[in-house]
């Protein structure tokens, strides 16, 4: 999948028409990333209600408070970022919630591939193969993996999602990619395309 979250001249300016009260622009970027949203928190929790709800609620937010907002020139990785803290948020305060003790929402393939109801048979065999890679992860590594691997997102922005230093989330991908390897045959084309990306990273 290349889905890479960079920064965009576009969504700078996309962004800035929003910021001054175009409602248009605003419209625009809701329609463009509310279904990768969706996706998104439904990789946190599997009550898609619940993911709908924060997404209203992080979008009633940013509209309501944008005289107050700052610049961005990355659209998707602010709400992202939105959208997790949302979460992060009703899973403090929900006390019957089973993640509720934990510090952050818990990253779980459970519901990591559901978001396509069609594909291929390569394709549903590569998701088969990354879902088991995943499986064999802690929670934390499995969630930067996701975002390096599956989203191509950015180091630099994975430290942004996952509020962590630079190296912190190197160490952390090594120790999963070290994981991987002792778990899975280096063989398996899946296992080795992480590999000659971590040599590329």
């Amino acid at each position: 999948m290349t889905n890479e979250i960079s920064d965009s001249a576009e969504d700078k300016l996309l962004w800035e028409k929003f910021l001054t009260g175009d409602d248009k622009a605003y419209a625009h970027f809701y329609k463009t990333y509310v279904k990768e949203l969706f996706s998104y928190g439904m990789r946190f929790t599997p009550d898609r209600e619940l993911v709908k709800d924060c997404i209203q609620d992080v979008f009633v937010k940013i509209y309501s408070n944008r005289a107050n907002l700052g610049r961005t020139d990355c659209i998707k990785l602010y709400l992202f970022i939105s959208l997790k803290n949302t979460l992060l948020n009703v899973f403090q305060k929900d006390k019957n919630s089973s993640r509720a003790d934990t510090e952050e929402p818990v990253f779980s393939t459970e519901y990591v591939f559901e978001d396509k109801l069609v594909a291929t048979d390569e394709e549903n065999e590569r998701k088969e193969k990354m879902r088991r890679i995943l499986d064999s992860l802690t929670p934390r590594q499995r969630e930067v993996i996701y975002y390096r691997y599956v989203e191509d997102i950015e180091l630099r922005d994975i430290c942004r999602l996952m509020e962590m230093n630079y190296q912190s989330v190197q160490n952390l991908i090594q120790r999963a990619i070290k994981k991987i390897k002792t778990t899975f045959s280096e063989k398996d084309n899946t296992v080795m395309s992480i590999k000659r990306r971590t040599n590329c990273s």
